[in-house]
């Protein structure tokens, strides 16, 4: 037990160390804590500012707690620390520091110096590589956006595979179709397995029809979407799919199966039921 909670303590150190990167951000933070606890008189201030933000710092190094979190999920452990609210005090300090001097040239450089170290020790996020400009409302990819819109059925909500780079942003968009996994597949810490996501992301430059096809019935999905950045070996046609549209570099394939069960339900929208009969008829066609 000992051992235990020493190694979850020298992971809360490493927490804060990794935590506070390149920056004085944590020391700044400490600073400011030890200056309100000596300075701040105001008792409501202090039951904010001091003695909860205090009391939330205790407990994210108590060591039971620790050792609790840790069994939970040590990767995410570091999380307890946003509870903290490290820029407000650092900010509210420097504004007291700066309120204590009287003379107006006084204010102004140690206002100057605040700012200064509060830049130095912080980036900005717009350059950071992550950063791109938003093209759309709801600030994700457009190609999720069209992919999602071209599944959607207005009666029904299908089931449908997706490429792995679209399941972080896809439910975010829309919950009008169910996938047979969602992003948790991607985190390995979470060890999710899937035979249709082996099927979809095991090879990285090609796709199995035969396999995929075989994977997706077992899931009941009626829409497989493939990127055109890998080839389809195989071809989905002659596992009975046909190409219901092709949507921002992605392949929407539907099963022959799901559209005739669902025409005759009466859950296809009219779109869909012109590409299928028009397909169906192409592949009589090339049968005779």
């Amino acid at each position: 037990m000992l051992a235990a909670l020493k190694t979850a303590l020298g992971t809360v150190l490493e927490d804060l160390i990794l935590y506070n990167s390149k920056s004085a951000l944590v020391p700044l933070f400490f600073i400011a804590l030890l200056f309100l606890w000596v300075t701040e008189k105001q008792k409501r201030l202090r039951v904010v500012l001091v003695y909860l933000v205090t009391a939330l710092f205790v407990v994210f190094v108590c060591p039971l707690y620790v050792w609790i979190g840790m069994q939970i999920d040590a990767q995410i452990y570091y999380r307890v620390l946003w509870a903290l609210p490290m820029g407000i005090l650092v900010c509210y300090s420097a504004v007291r520091v700066v309120m204590r001097f009287r003379g107006g040239i006084s204010r102004g450089l140690v206002f100057l110096l605040a700012v200064l170290i509060i830049c130095i020790n912080g980036d900005l996020v717009y350059t950071k590589t992550l950063h791109f400009k938003s093209v759309n409302a709801y600030h994700m990819p457009q190609q999720v956006i069209d992919v999602a819109e071209a599944l959607k059925l207005d009666n029904y909500m299908p089931i449908a595979v997706l490429p792995a780079e679209l399941l972080p942003f896809f439910r975010q968009y829309t919950a009008d179709v169910y996938t047979p996994y969602g992003r948790n597949i991607l985190e390995p810490a979470w060890s999710f397995s899937n035979e249709l996501y082996d099927a979809m992301e095991g090879n990285k430059t090609s796709y199995d029809a035969v396999e995929i096809a075989r994977c997706a019935r077992q899931e009941h999905c009626a829409f497989v979407v493939l990127s055109c950045a890998k080839q389809i070996r195989g071809g989905m046609e002659e596992q009975n799919y046909f190409l219901l549209d092709f949507v921002q570099g992605y392949y929407i394939y539907m099963d022959y199966h799901y559209y005739d069960v669902y025409k005759e339900q009466g859950l296809l929208d009219e779109d869909v039921l012109l590409v299928g009969e028009a397909k169906r008829g192409d592949f009589d066609e090339g049968k005779n």
